[in-house]
């Protein structure tokens, strides 16, 4: 830092007003007691009221993705697929956005990133139960008009595996506003999912793996229930 010359006789106030305002030491001169100043609290910050484990635009990492969809049919051969991450707010929320990430794929060997089929998507609360959610009760679930999902293509990459069969996956991001907020309870587990709504399963619809958070995610498939060390990507907002 560069100071300005000045005369002699007028350096060692100068000297003195610098080493007050630096160091908050007494008053050069005269008979003043020394004073503290008084130390500005710093200021609790606010407990988090949003989350995200979602990918940069573009990013090429977390590539892989799991199968989260159902199709308007019911009976018992009827496939289906859903995913379900968990979440814990320090704080009370009321969430009233919800985006994610997801991919279209298809087992045709080194077929083109394939056009959307989803018509929808199904988003959903859960509580936790023994580390798992609770689904025979949802907290909350909405149904999302294709065209209220705000369905953006982020990028398509070849040669990724859609099952065991390499071909070209498409990425899009996702975001909705729920028509109601959901309340979420301070240091309370949830779960939350999302579903594509799609008329077959010959075009696959997967949630993307997110960047890290607590590395857990599950998957129910036919019934059966899987456990990934790994975070789907979305993010929770009021």
């Amino acid at each position: 830092m560069m100071f300005e010359m000045k005369p002699l006789r007028r350096q060692a106030g100068a000297l003195c007003a610098v080493a007050v305002a630096m160091a908050g030491l007494a008053a050069c001169g005269g008979d003043k007691s020394p004073t503290t100043p008084t130390p500005t609290p710093t200021p609790t910050p606010p407990a988090p009221t949003s989350r995200t484990t979602q990918n940069p635009l573009g990013s090429t990492t977390n590539v892989e993705a799991r199968t989260s969809q159902v199709i308007p049919q019911t009976g018992p051969n009827v496939p289906t697929a859903q995913v379900f991450d968990d979440f814990v707010f320090t704080s009370g929320a009321n969430i009233r956005t919800v985006a994610w990430q997801g991919i279209y794929c298809v087992e045709t060997a080194n077929a083109p990133a394939p056009t959307p089929t989803a018509s929808a998507f199904i988003v959903s609360f859960y509580a936790d139960q023994n580390g798992q959610p609770n689904r025979q009760t949802p907290l909350f679930a909405t149904t999302v008009p294709i065209a209220q999902a705000s369905e953006t293509l982020d990028r398509t990459q070849p040669n990724l595996n859609c099952g065991t069969t390499p071909t070209t996956w498409a990425f899009y991001s996702y975001s909705v506003t729920l028509p109601n907020t959901f309340g979420a309870a301070a240091n309370t587990k949830y779960w939350v999912s999302v579903q594509a709504v799609t008329p077959s399963f010959q075009t696959f619809w997967g949630w993307r793996d997110g960047t890290p958070d607590n590395r857990t995610s599950l998957q129910v498939a036919n019934g059966n229930l899987l456990t990934f060390p790994v975070d789907r990507a979305y993010s929770l907002a009021q």
